[in-house]
């Protein structure tokens, strides 16, 4: 038999082992816990340390006001400077719109008895403008890479007049009619030469509304030189019943085509720039204000059958002491215009004999009505019999009297610089007024073209 003593003196002793293991580990485990709840503390006092550190100090004015007794709480001091921040994208773009919108907003000139009305539609700097040959249509040339032809047949002051956009394949600086009266002829500016072209609606499909597109185009023009300028003059306009086209170059030549593209003439004002082009109505003269202190006139020249003969040098315009800015011919081949850097305007009388060596004669010579060193940049004259020249510099038109050379109106007509000025040939219907009445346009880089109407003298 057992003995019970020394069982139980054994079990005592196993208990004993068995009770200060567990004792020792429930020591260790709260000692863990008790190092697990130190480290959090230190963290939690660690994250509240730097905002108790950046909390603002009491500036002395509140401490003087406790000092004084105030029961209000001392106000926080005023925090130092910080990085504002910027607006967001949507902001900047609303800004750019806002901006946009201010910028394209020209303000129409109502206020001016010879305003008519303004052309809209277009969405960039308007190069050109012409008028067909019985008024009723005004084409543009603009740098959207688009003609336009406005339809005002019915009035001149419609608001709203029907037209059309032309696309082309470069940018238009120079426009006029073909010998059909919605066919459009247009000088196209671009890489690597410049072009001319005569865009004409085409029927692709029986049934389908015409289309317009390029009849023709002649490349290399001028070469690696930039187009200047282009007018047109239609066949049943032309003195040998033969319309063509010409092309000035900046520098160096000037070149003609017929209505059906063939080259007909080259002809060069050799001078180191030119300025300005013009033609006469009816196409018998053409002339070119060059960097030089004349201006060259040319004549074409037709058989008795009206075949096209030549292109002669007829006349030169000496008089001007320095460059020669823009000229213009009058609608009778009888005078001409010059306006030079010397400050001076001139009215020549071209109708002589030059080919028995007859010059032209100056027949008025008075100050350009500008600040000093300024001079035109356009000029037209004005309805037959009406002594009337217009001209322009930067966005303003002057009206002058051929007679005296007084200035009769002066018209803030454009936001930015004028790029052409055009008389309409013939008298239109213009509403609130009993007889068509004459009226010239405006075209400019503020992306409109507007129309004013001839003084009444």
């Amino acid at each position: 038999m057992s003995n019970p003593e020394g069982s139980a003196a054994g079990l005592s002793q196993t208990s004993q082992i068995v009770l200060v293991i567990a004792g020792v580990s429930a020591v260790a485990f709260a000692a863990y816990l008790l190092y697990g709840l130190i480290g959090l503390i230190r963290m939690v006092a660690g994250a509240l340390t730097p905002a108790q550190t950046a909390k603002p100090k009491a500036s002395k004015k509140t401490a003087m006001n406790k000092s004084k007794g105030s029961d209000s709480e001392a106000e926080p001091a005023a925090a130092g400077p910080t990085k504002e921040r910027g607006p967001d994208l949507k902001s900047l773009i609303k800004a750019e719109k806002t901006a946009a919108k201010k910028k394209g907003a020209v303000k129409e000139d109502p206020h001016h008895e010879l305003f008519v009305n303004t052309l809209k539609d277009h969405a960039d700097t308007v190069h050109a403008v012409a008028w067909s040959r019985d008024g009723r249509f005004l084409a543009s040339a603009c740098e959207d890479m688009q003609l336009r032809l406005f339809d005002l047949a019915a009035d001149v002051a419609n608001k709203n007049p029907k037209f059309k956009r032309i696309k082309t394949a470069r940018i238009p600086v120079g426009v006029g009619f073909g010998d059909a009266p919605d066919a459009l002829a247009a000088a196209l500016r671009g890489t690597p030469d410049t072009l001319v072209a005569l865009y004409a609606p085409v029927v692709k499909q029986a049934g389908e509304a015409p289309q317009y597109d390029a009849k023709w185009t002649v490349g290399n023009v001028h070469g690696k030189e930039t187009v200047l300028a282009m007018a047109s003059v239609p066949s049943d306009a032309a003195v040998g019943r033969r319309g063509y086209i010409v092309s000035l170059s900046t520098k160096k030549d000037g070149k003609l085509y017929d209505m059906a593209g063939r080259e007909l003439a080259v002809f060069e004002p050799n001078a180191l720039a030119n300025h300005d082009l013009a033609v006469s109505l009816d196409g018998r003269f053409i002339a070119a204000a060059t960097f030089s202190s004349d201006v060259k006139i040319w004549e074409m020249k037709y058989t008795r059958e009206g075949e096209f003969r030549g292109l002669i040098k007829a006349m030169n315009l000496s008089g001007h002491k320095s460059q020669v800015a823009c000229v213009a011919l009058s609608a009778d081949n009888r005078r001409a215009a010059t306006a030079s850097k010397d400050g001076m305007l001139k009215i020549w009388n071209i109708d002589v004999r030059y080919e028995l060596s007859e010059d032209p004669k100056v027949v008025l010579s008075v100050p350009l009505p500008l600040p000093e060193g300024r001079v035109y940049q356009h000029m037209a004259f004005g309805p037959p019999g009406s002594d009337l020249l217009a001209a322009s510099y930067e966005g303003i038109v002057q009206l002058i009297n051929l007679r005296s050379g007084d200035l009769l109106e002066r018209i803030d007509a454009h936001d930015s610089t004028i790029t052409s000025l055009r008389w309409c040939p013939v008298p239109r219907p213009l509403g609130g007024e009993q007889a068509p009445v004459f009226v010239f346009a405006t075209s400019s880089r503020d992306k409109r073209v507007r129309i004013w109407r001839a003084p009444k003298l």
